[in-house]
């Protein structure tokens, strides 16, 4: 499970709306109240500019392709706009209709902000009608789907859902390997390193714990060599050609790198004299959580607004 809403979108119809619209304190017209809340009002399309007397024949028939183009696709939108206009009216006719057409709506939900922003102007729209217990009911109701499926987000103030930490930062992993999916090499990094991440199940000696680290390594070196700008190909060097807002924040890289050149094993034969123990459990999940926060800087085109995923 990714801890997206959208991944687990359509079951919240058996177990939020339909719950909440057979509480005992819902009102009969409730689902019309949701219709109105929640469901977009379609617009009529613009009326079309005057054409120009040369987009007509002699007879007055209109000619020009462009002209003809913009008509019918004028007609085709006016057309639409008065269905979806009839069938809101018809929702708004009877409870039964209603419910038809908020289950449509519901369907009709595609992406991460939609869902959040949908389960947000039905707790406006709930607690309009100004009963208590039906808005605790609904509140509830949504903080047990959130728990039951572990999705990234908490429930904060009257209603507004807000990322955790862990849900971010899962989401910029999920992001970097849609990413990886798209190359041809970032997507053989990845799946070596998830390989031997998945090793040190079975194995967690000080090979594999290297070995993983060498792969994890390896992977952002390859998100890195694709930055515009970047000319290097090795982790030291990209670093050293990225975009920092501070000096500081530039060396935490660099000082990776160096750690990563200088422990025997890591990435070279190293520098034994600089070893001051063997790596641990502790060090190996500590490095894996810094180098994956690293993740942004490397992956130019990961959208961080998408990663913490919600807007005000």
């Amino acid at each position: 499970m990714s801890g997206d809403l959208i991944t687990v979108w359509p079951r919240t119809w058996e177990e939020i709306w339909l719950p909440v619209s057979g509480s005992r304190f819902a009102p009969g017209d409730f689902f019309i109240e949701l219709v109105i809340g929640t469901a977009p009002v379609s617009r009529p399309p613009r009326a079309l500019a005057p054409f120009d007397s040369s987009a007509f024949d002699a007879d007055g028939k209109l000619v020009d392709p462009e002209g003809i183009a913009a008509r019918d696709k004028y007609d085709a939108d006016l057309k639409s706009y008065l269905n979806s206009k009839d069938s809101y009216e018809t929702a708004l006719s009877s409870a039964v209709a209603a419910e038809e057409y908020f289950q449509r709506v519901h369907r009709q939900i595609s992406d991460e902000l939609s869902s959040i922003k949908f389960l947000q102007n039905a707790f406006v729209t709930i607690k309009e009608l100004d009963d208590e217990n039906l808005t605790t009911e609904y509140i509830s109701l949504v903080k047990l789907f959130i728990a039951n499926y572990n999705l990234r987000y908490d429930i904060r103030g009257e209603f507004s859902l807000y990322p955790t930490i862990p849900g971010v930062f899962s989401r910029v992993i999920e992001e970097a390997k849609k990413i990886a999916s798209t190359d041809p090499h970032l997507k053989l990094l990845m799946a070596e390193y998830e390989e031997a991440f998945g090793d040190l199940t079975a194995d967690r000696s000080q090979s594999k714990i290297k070995a993983c680290l060498q792969k994890q390594f390896n992977f952002l070196e390859g998100m890195g060599q694709r930055c515009p700008g970047v000319t290097a190909s090795t982790f030291g060097a990209i670093w050293g050609q990225l975009d920092w807002p501070h000096v500081t924040l530039r060396d935490v890289g660099l000082k990776l790198y160096g750690f990563r050149s200088d422990y025997p094993g890591l990435g070279h034969g190293g520098n034994p004299e600089g070893m001051l123990r063997q790596l641990e459990m502790k060090d190996f999940i500590g490095l894996s959580l810094v180098l994956a926060s690293l993740t942004p800087y490397l992956a130019h085109d990961l959208d961080c607004s998408l990663c913490y995923g919600v807007e005000r």
